[in-house]
């Protein structure tokens, strides 16, 4: 009776589990464009997806540390039972959560990979905004030189061509 409870209860967790994956699923996030949203707006989004993200990994992570006790439970209750039954039935539990456990790290490792791909872009938009402040502020110097330069303290809009006068031929008169 005990072993049907246990089993009970861990059909349920599975079923929970599957289905909490199920319903948050990656194009959830994607639902409203970011096009349509200011730059404020569309990275509170990112960080709510992100928040709700770590939130599913971490309710995973409970949920499979639960399976793992009824399933230790569970190999308590039958091994001194001799069903054959019983003992397939735990197999077939054992490679579920084991499974299930595979599947977790690769989660927690694709979320840490994306928290370093992150972190790089960051660091890059950041290298550039540095490099383009930096050529802002040499065009800026640049450009008072050239004014301070200047006798007329404005700059030229553009630059003076030179243009060469051809002689005109001598005239000759009849005369």
């Amino acid at each position: 009776m005990k072993l049907q409870n246990s089993t009970a209860i861990f059909l349920v967790l599975v079923a929970a589990t599957l289905w909490g994956q199920s319903t948050a699923s990656p194009n959830a996030v994607r639902r409203q464009p970011m096009a349509a949203t200011s730059n404020a707006e569309g990275l509170s989004a990112a960080n709510r997806a992100k928040a709700a993200a770590n939130q599913n990994l971490q309710q995973m992570g409970a949920t499979l540390t639960k399976m793992q006790g009824l399933l230790k439970q569970m190999r308590a209750h039958t091994s001194s039972a001799k069903d054959p039954a019983a003992k397939a039935n735990l197999d077939m539990w054992t490679l579920m959560v084991e499974q299930l456990d595979r599947q977790y790290e690769q989660l927690r490792l694709v979320a840490r990979q994306r928290e370093e791909f992150e972190a790089r872009r960051a660091a890059m938009y950041k290298q550039a905004d540095e490099k383009a402040a930096e050529a802002a502020k040499k065009a800026q110097e640049a450009a008072k030189a050239t004014a301070a330069a200047s006798p007329s303290g404005s700059t030229p809009a553009a630059p003076a061509t030179q243009t060469t006068a051809t002689p005109a031929a001598p005239s000759t008169s009849p005369n």
